[in-house]
């Protein structure tokens, strides 16, 4: 009745006026941003429980390979605690990928099982979208890895082993172990051979040096029984010096005890060069650009040296690897996430090693030996997650 009232009259009921809430505009964006807060907090959360997990495996194994140790030598518990305190992190940081890559292939298994990934799709928000923020912390994580392998690594590792060697076994400091039959090459035209060196009587028993000329020819050779280090040089007892003059022809002056002014050291030869993993990209290279000036092979260095390049970069390459992987299994529970993440790693590892071995053989050059497995499975990777449904 109203209605006819209101016509009759040449009433009109006017349209409500259409009014934005404060932000109104900006509420599509707003609830996409609450879509990535949900999706870094779920991640956040597999990759906080992936990690608690992988460190309770590595305490359990490290203690099985050590307990019988422990329970010989009984060394205080400071030591055993400080031991977790300096492998732990290293452990964890070697095994980071495959925590990424865990976290991630659960993440999208479970909003593709409970369709909110579809939900999502339906809302106008792409795949592509939901992968970005997931992709963001992937690129911080190798951004950290690389700090702290950088920064704490080489630290953490040298002390672990000081620890594991001096502390709990009581053997000696390597600086200071007996070592046998070395060569060393001081510069271009001297070399040392020594039969034994004991650093704590600063005795060198054996000893040859060798001088050559730039063409490699012998100039002089000292032999001798005994070179001992005292603060105002070297005295070498029991021995002979020989020059070897152009025609060939060799002087020989025999010695009972005689000092000599050489530039080496009993440091040069004490001084043990710390393991690769013990070394940051920055002491790596400088080791190497050494060894290649005394004439060294330094192949197998160069590619650690470019795998510390590669290696932060593989928590990307897995978050790409393991976003269409999950995808290609919606209904998947947790047994098919750790089988994924096991078939993954395994497809990597076997890539990464075989291009090692390659490299070692001299079939592939070091820096394309230590950057294969990222190339490969970042290909695949981004060719399935451009070919999945978006």
């Amino acid at each position: 009745m109203w209605a006819r009232v209101a016509r009759a009259g040449g009433l009109t009921k006017k349209a409500p006026a259409v009014t934005h809430a404060p932000g109104g505009p900006r509420a599509p964006r707003d609830s996409t941003h609450l879509v990535d807060r949900y999706l870094i907090r779920s991640y956040l959360v597999f990759f906080g429980i992936a990690l608690g997990v992988a460190s309770v495996l590595f305490v359990i194994v490290d203690l099985l390979q050590t307990l019988d140790r422990y329970l010989r030598v009984k060394p205080p518990l400071l030591y055993i605690l400080q031991h977790f305190l300096y492998r732990l992190p290293v452990a964890v940081y070697d095994g980071l990928p495959v925590v990424t890559l865990v976290a991630t292939i659960f993440l999208f298994l479970t909003i593709s099982r409970y369709h909110e990934l579809t939900a999502l799709k339906a809302a106008g928000v792409s795949l592509y979208r939901v992968s970005l923020p997931i992709l963001g912390l992937a690129i911080l994580t190798a951004i950290g890895a690389g700090l702290f392998q950088e920064l704490l690594l080489p630290a953490l590792n040298e002390r672990g082993e000081e620890l594991d060697r001096v502390k709990i076994r009581g053997q000696l400091p390597r600086h200071l172990q007996l070592r046998t039959r070395i060569w060393f090459r001081s510069s271009e035209t001297r070399f040392f051979r020594l039969e034994l060196l004991d650093p704590v009587t600063q005795d060198m028993h054996g000893v040859t040096i060798l001088e050559i000329d730039k063409d490699f020819r012998l100039q002089n050779r000292l032999d001798a029984t005994v070179a001992h280090w005292t603060p105002d040089g070297w005295e070498f007892s029991q021995g002979a010096l020989r020059e070897i003059g152009p025609e060939g022809q060799v002087s020989t002056v025999p010695f009972v005890v005689t000092a000599l002014d050489l530039p080496e050291k009993m440091d040069d030869f004490t001084e043990i060069q710390r393991p690769v993993n013990a070394m940051s990209f920055v002491e790596l290279r400088a080791y190497i650009a050494r060894l290649q000036e005394s004439g060294h092979q330094v192949k197998k260095y160069l590619v650690e040296l470019y795998s510390k390049l590669s290696f932060p970069l593989a928590h990307v390459v897995m978050v790409l690897v393991a976003i269409p992987f999950a995808l290609q299994s919606p209904r998947g529970g947790r047994l098919v996430g750790i089988g994924l993440a096991i078939g993954i790693l395994a497809g990597y590892l076997v890539v990464h090693y075989s291009a090692i071995a390659f490299a070692r053989a001299d079939l592939l050059p070091p820096l394309m030996a230590a950057w294969t497995a990222n190339i490969v499975f970042m290909g695949l990777g981004a060719a399935l997650l451009f070919r999945a449904r978006t």
